[in-house]
């Protein structure tokens, strides 16, 4: 088993002669990154952190380049979650939260009550001159009850999955978050997913069968949030003690980082659309300001670069 980095990474993975793959999932330091950027209560930032892997799981996945966003739309304190990953492993997320509506549920609400009604958006984004695609599946129960409804809804692949999300203590005494997640999929026939692991020749085509799957299934379940969350325990040898009996292989990682694509530039551009009075409405102590939803980056400009200011 060749050995690779353990944190900020997907690795695949594929079960020896069984149409059967996976991946595994650790972020450390990115997602710590992301999240100390906001001031997202415990349980939100746990939601967001989850749906990071839920995004880095899926969007490593994909045959071509492009962008893969997961995006929630509901009625809960948590009404709107976005996290996108680039196909080049680029990575960034943001939590919209009601504190009122939060406030009502104490400390520790479900990821249910969090998101509450409404539905959840899976989008493959080609490019610009290429058409999108999109599933959308309700909300109802946790990120990972939804993302089973999605592969069974609008993928039909067999797949199961775990995530996990925790603040955790470093041997320096410092308190991080990492999150982690494993998949476990019958490998797609055609579509949009990538059901080659690299074009690797070496791959087994043997039939999964109803017994084949429920056994796998079953060990998938074993793996607690430690072992997903666990830097001690490399994502190869966590595959490797959950499917050894059959045969497990690994292939290359893909390694994810933080990055947003927000600069002052991109915002003039945006600001020269609105109009004078939207402009005029946007001022604070005379002037323009605006804070990046994703990194938290705040940007100031003088509103007579855009207006005419009476």
């Amino acid at each position: 088993m060749t050995q690779t980095s353990s944190d900020n990474i997907a690795l695949p993975y594929k079960i020896e002669g069984l149409d059967v793959q996976g991946r595994v999932v650790r972020l450390g330091g990115e997602i710590d990154t992301i999240l100390s950027r906001h001031d997202y209560p415990e349980p939100v930032a746990r939601l967001l952190a989850q749906a990071m892997v839920l995004t880095v799981m899926l969007g490593s996945s994909l045959k071509f380049e492009g962008r893969f966003v997961v995006q929630t739309q509901s009625d809960g304190p948590v009404p709107m979650l976005i996290c996108d990953m680039q196909t080049s492993g680029q990575i960034r997320a943001y939590a919209k939260i009601d504190r009122d509506k939060l406030a009502m549920y104490g400390k520790n609400p479900s990821q249910q009550v969090l998101m509450g009604k409404g539905h959840i958006a899976f989008t493959v984004d080609q490019g610009a001159d290429m058409e999108n695609y999109q599933g959308v599946v309700p909300l109802e129960g946790s990120l990972t009850d939804a993302a089973h409804v999605y592969f069974e809804q609008s993928e039909q692949i067999e797949t199961r999955l775990k995530l996990a999300a925790e603040k955790t203590q470093t041997p320096e005494g410092a308190t991080v978050w990492r999150a982690g997640g494993i998949l476990l999929q019958q490998t797609a026939q055609e579509g949009g997913w990538r059901d080659d692991l690299s074009n690797v020749t070496t791959a087994g085509t043997g039939v999964c069968t109803e017994d084949d799957w429920r056994r796998l299934t079953s060990l998938l379940e074993t793996t607690d949030a430690d072992e997903l969350l666990d830097p001690a325990l490399s994502a190869e040898m966590l595959a490797y003690r959950l499917f050894n009996e059959d045969g497990v292989r690994v292939f290359d990682t893909v390694s994810v980082r933080f990055v947003c694509n927000c600069s002052a530039e991109r915002i003039e551009r945006i600001i020269q659309t609105f109009s004078d009075e939207e402009i005029h409405d946007m001022l604070e102590d005379g002037m323009i300001k605006v804070v990046c939803e994703f990194c938290s980056e705040k940007y100031v400009f003088d509103p007579s670069a855009f207006v005419t200011l009476s």
